[in-house]
């Protein structure tokens, strides 16, 4: 359905626009204050932590954080086996870091298994990459948006592209 040019009118008029950016503003502020009460319900001992509302926290009781980490939009977090976050880490949109999995060597339905995550101080994890259980992120690693990390990564490593064996060594 296509906008009259009378409605269109209406549209940029100066009291429509006054209004339309209070609703925004508002939304944003709402966005800011639902994302801290969160932040402060999930992890109240943890200081200088900023996590977006629409995070989804499975097991939050098995995840440690330090301060100064950062966690985008619609990130996925699954602790069932642990994950430790250093300082000054970045997690950005649509992430998913998961330390459990399933075991196919025996019959369905398959048993979990989970394995510790360790990410060190000064990490950036681009948007949509998977970390999967198991894995160590050292300090100062950055993994590229979309790359799926199985292995672990060392000091300073920049990893990019759909498997974590195409990753470039700082060192």
């Amino acid at each position: 359905m296509s906008v009259l040019p009378k409605e269109a009118k209406l549209l940029k008029t100066l009291p429509f626009i006054v209004f339309s950016k209070i609703i925004l503003k508002s939304f944003n502020l709402l966005e800011r204050v639902m994302s801290k009460c969160k932040a402060a319900a999930l992890f109240p001992k943890v200081s200088h932590l900023a996590c977006h509302w629409s995070v989804e926290i499975k097991y939050p009781e098995n995840i440690e954080i330090g301060k100064g980490v950062v966690i985008g939009k619609m990130v996925t977090i699954g602790a069932l086996g642990g994950i430790k976050f250093g300082n000054n880490v970045r997690i950005s949109k649509g992430v998913t870091i998961e330390s459990a999995s399933l075991d196919f060597s025996t019959k369905a339905p398959y048993k979990h298994i989970s394995k510790p995550i360790t990410i060190g101080n000064d990490v950036w994890i681009g948007s949509g990459a998977i970390i999967l259980s198991g894995v160590t992120l050292e300090d100062g690693v950055i993994v590229g948006a979309g790359t799926v990390v199985s292995k672990n990564l060392y000091k300073g490593d920049v990893c990019v592209g759909a498997r974590s064996r195409t990753m470039l060594r700082s060192k």
